[in-house]
């Protein structure tokens, strides 16, 4: 009578060897049902062993925030690659308004306006000056309702670089304002005329472009 043949524990795979697939994941589901398969697994899913580098379908995030009766809020997301709607908890997102550039989100706090880089897969969180760094900020924000961040882009991934900058279009369209690592405040470029009214900002070639309206 043939003997019946073991099943291997998938759980017992080497650490090291769990790591090398782990960083081989291009695909986000990959990486997130990966490390719901057991608890072994589940340690090496970290965000020290989530890989920036590999190319990737990218997910679209959905405006509308689910919060369960628990109080747990979820991101929506669009997976382009088997479309379908995938929803994630990201903490350090929650209630905030969220924007997007080379794969990293722009969170802006809806009470306290803290601002934020903040790596919505492998959590790690870069912390921006305060919005009352900004040029005038105690002047605009006593009239009226206002924010920083109208719009925000990179000029280079923060996670292959720390040489890079983040430019803004000011929340009334009006300013340009940037940060890079080290400063402790918001700069705005003063070069434009007090007119201009900002539509849109990318980063092509080493040069930021700005749309404006006069």
């Amino acid at each position: 009578m043939a003997k019946l043949r073991e099943m291997p524990d998938w759980s017992d795979l080497q650490h090291e060897l769990l790591v090398q697939i782990v960083r081989r994941l291009n695909l986000i589901e990959d990486y997130l049902n990966f490390g719901t398969v057991c608890k072994s697994w589940h340690s090496v899913a970290t965000k020290d062993n989530f890989n920036s580098d590999l190319p990737r379908v990218p997910w679209l995030m959905i405006e509308e925030e689910i919060e369960e009766g628990d109080g747990t809020a979820y991101k929506k997301f669009f997976s382009l690659y088997n479309d379908m709607i995938l929803m994630k908890r990201i903490p350090k997102a929650s209630g905030k308004r969220c924007m997007e550039s080379m794969r990293w989100l722009i969170t802006v706090g809806e009470t306290d306006s803290e601002i934020s880089l903040l790596h919505p897969f492998s959590g790690v969180q870069i912390e921006l000056p305060h919005q009352n760094t900004a040029a005038d900020y105690e002047t605009i924000h006593t009239s009226k309702p206002w924010t920083l961040v109208g719009k925000a882009v990179l000029s280079a991934n923060p996670s292959h670089t720390s040489d890079y900058v983040l430019m803004v279009i000011e929340g009334n369209r009006q300013f340009l304002s940037f940060w890079k690592p080290g400063d402790l405040l918001w700069t705005r470029v003063r070069e434009q005329a007090s007119s201009t009214f900002f539509t849109d900002v990318v980063y092509f070639k080493g040069h930021f472009y700005a749309i404006g309206i006069f």
